[in-house]
């Protein structure tokens, strides 16, 4: 979608029409990346043969002590190796060099190191498609964006998109410009804590070195992903649409901390009645359920949940929640003083000037979705039970509601306007329908039982702006990634489907625009079929039976992990076959388990916004 001033060229649409997943063929690799794969396996084999036959303690990696650690850097030394393991070391190294000897080529930028120059092959898109994204990554007068919701990929003019970032950060309610950054003074508070809570025992010197805070080289950074799918006439700016606001807390002073305190809030979020953990909980909580048949369909939406958690309020529920599970032995004071200073000193940087928020918690912050949802945990209570006797299988995923309503209309009026008085700055928008509402990607359905009944139904719902960007086929991709996309959708259409008439029709649809991103039509034919045939979990148990009457165990999965490439193929396989002759290797599932090279997300989108670029001399005058 071009919401540009400028016209993108024929090949520039066909590029962005892939999406933003696709891989484009490429002539060179950085010898980094096969170094680095190599180097990867050869310590796991010598890890694995080290260990091996060795006495193993009980070890649990999901226990609090075992979590929040530095990675270990531990590789034994030749001398503690078994002769097969130091020979398959050595056969993986020299097979290796044989692969790239004479491809090792010099890189335009020194400081990446040399490139390996790949076998020939048939590239997967045009020499005008190639140019076009160079011209699109070195164009500076536009913003690309994945859209918000429904895959679609947004070209927006980099003035407007200024605009609108610069039209939320400018509402004092929720933002103040500072003039510089706060994170030093930040991360001096966070390591008292953290000395605090090391010094009483509760995290380890292990877990103090790993959480230990440090200035950042870079503040974090502010960015918009465009709602295209919300009423244009409700559009900021008729060729900007408003932005979902992301402070990307990647490698800031705070990261690992959120990591630290999603692991006390997690717990915490799911008590609820009303929560719903995904679409396939929702279904199983609501299919089949028996209602009137005058009995109303109503969905909710919190309007801007995250930016609108005032942080006191915020706090203060937070509390209540750590006191209500008062065995837990935690020092609550310290994890609360965490998240406090994690909400009330989150500054950013957006074209070039400082920010910090005010009110809110950020999208990008691992916990926020967890604090969202213990947030509204009071809300939720009160909607389920002051008005129970019309208020049915209501239930909530993070900002969105569900519920049946077997009252009046005005009745349900009524009941919006009380939700919108439980919590300061917390709206609510609801939407009754009759017969059929949507719901996540869900279409819920009544369907007549008898006189003055019906039960639920569900199908499948493609959203009116979904772009079905599933992986484009011809993507530099493993081949068995558009079967498994291809295979997933289909079951995921089948959970959801209650009737095959559900099921073909969301299928079809798929289809309709897979045929033209290279998928076949026998494959989807075949896939379809037998997933439609095939009762997964019946199968999953009789298998699980069978392989318990004959004793034998899950061997356990030992992926070798290399590049997409063809001379990193080649590589995996070798190791492979190299790896299957080691004992410490016989009782394991050896899988060659593929990383991606570059897709065009990682060309073309950027995080970081520096501003609008000045006009040049010539528009100037």
């Amino acid at each position: 979608m071009n919401l540009s001033s400028e016209t993108l060229s024929e090949a520039q649409i066909s590029v962005l029409d892939k999406g933003l997943t696709f891989i484009p063929s490429t002539r060179f690799i950085p010898y980094t990346r096969l170094l680095e794969c190599k180097n990867r396996n050869i310590r796991s084999i010598k890890l694995r043969d080290y260990f091996y036959k060795k006495p193993q303690r009980n070890y649990n990696p999901n226990a609090f002590q075992n979590l929040f650690k530095p990675q270990s850097t531990f590789i034994p030394t030749t001398d503690k190796l078994s002769p097969e393991a130091i020979k398959a070391v050595q056969a993986i190294s020299d097979y290796t060099a044989r692969m790239i000897k004479g491809r090792l080529v010099k890189n335009g930028n020194p400081s990446l190191g040399p490139l390996v120059r790949l076998p020939p092959m048939r590239p997967n898109i045009t020499k005008a498609e190639a140019r076009a994204i160079t011209e699109l990554k070195s164009n500076k007068s536009i913003v690309i964006k994945p859209a918000d919701k429904g895959g679609a990929v947004v070209v927006m003019n980099r003035n407007l998109y200024e605009q609108e970032g610069l039209r939320q950060l400018t509402n004092p309610k929720y933002y103040t410009e500072i003039p510089e950054t706060v994170c030093t003074d930040t991360v001096e508070r966070i390591n008292e804590i953290l000395t605090h809570l090391n010094n009483i025992g509760f995290i380890n010197d292990d877990q103090y070195s790993y959480l230990f805070a440090l200035v950042p080289a870079e503040p974090r950074s502010f960015y918009l992903l465009p709602k295209v799918h919300k009423d244009k006439a409700k559009w900021p700016n008729p060729q900007m649409p408003e932005g979902r606001p992301i402070v990307a807390d990647c490698g800031s002073e705070t990261e690992r901390i959120c990591k630290f305190i999603d692991f006390f809030l997690k717990p915490l979020s799911n008590y609820h009645p009303s929560y719903i953990k995904d679409t396939y909980h929702f279904v199983a909580k609501i299919r089949g359920q028996k209602i009137p048949d005058n009995a109303f369909l109503v969905t909710g939406d919190v309007t801007a949940l995250y930016t609108n958690m005032d942080i006191d309020i915020t706090l203060t529920i937070i509390k209540e929640a750590f006191e209500s599970v008062p065995d837990r032995g935690l020092p609550n004071d310290a994890i609360l003083h965490l998240l406090e200073l994690t909400l009330r000193r989150n500054d950013f940087q957006f074209a070039g000037r400082i920010f910090l928020q005010l009110c809110g918690t950020a999208m990008g912050k691992d916990y926020a979705p967890s604090l969202a949802n213990i947030f509204l945990q009071t809300f939720d209570r009160h909607a389920m039970e002051d008005y129970g006797e019309f208020s049915r299988l209501y239930s909530r995923f993070l900002d969105d509601i569900f519920l049946i309503w077997c009252g009046t209309r005005q009745k349900l009026k009524e009941y919006g306007d009380y939700l919108n008085t439980l919590i300061p700055g917390i709206k609510v928008t609801l939407s009754v329908k009759s017969t059929i509402t949507e719901f996540l990607d869900t279409l819920v359905y009544k369907n007549l039982l008898e006189p003055g009944w019906c039960e639920l139904r569900t199908r499948v719902y493609f959203k009116p702006t979904d772009t079905h960007q599933l992986l484009y086929g011809s993507s530099f991709h493993p081949r068995h990634c558009t079967r498994g996309i291809l295979k997933s959708q289909i079951l995921r259409f089948k959970r959801i489907s209650t009737t095959k008439a559900d099921f073909l029709d969301a299928c079809n649809e798929l289809f309709a625009v897979l045929k033209n991103r290279g998928y076949g039509r026998a494959l989807y034919r075949r896939t379809r079929k037998d997933i439609w045939r095939t009762d997964q979990d019946q199968q999953k148990l009789v298998a699980a039976l069978a392989q318990l009457n004959a004793g034998v165990d899950d061997k356990q999965v030992w992926p070798l992990i290399n590049y997409y490439d063809p001379i990193s193929i080649k590589i995996a396989h070798r190791t492979r076959s190299i790896v299957s002759e080691l004992a410490c290797a016989k009782d394991k599932r050896l899988i060659n388990a593929y990383r991606i090279h570059d897709n065009l997300k990682s060309k073309l989108v950027r995080s970081r916004f520096s501003g609008a670029q000045p006009p040049s001399k010539d528009n100037a005058n």
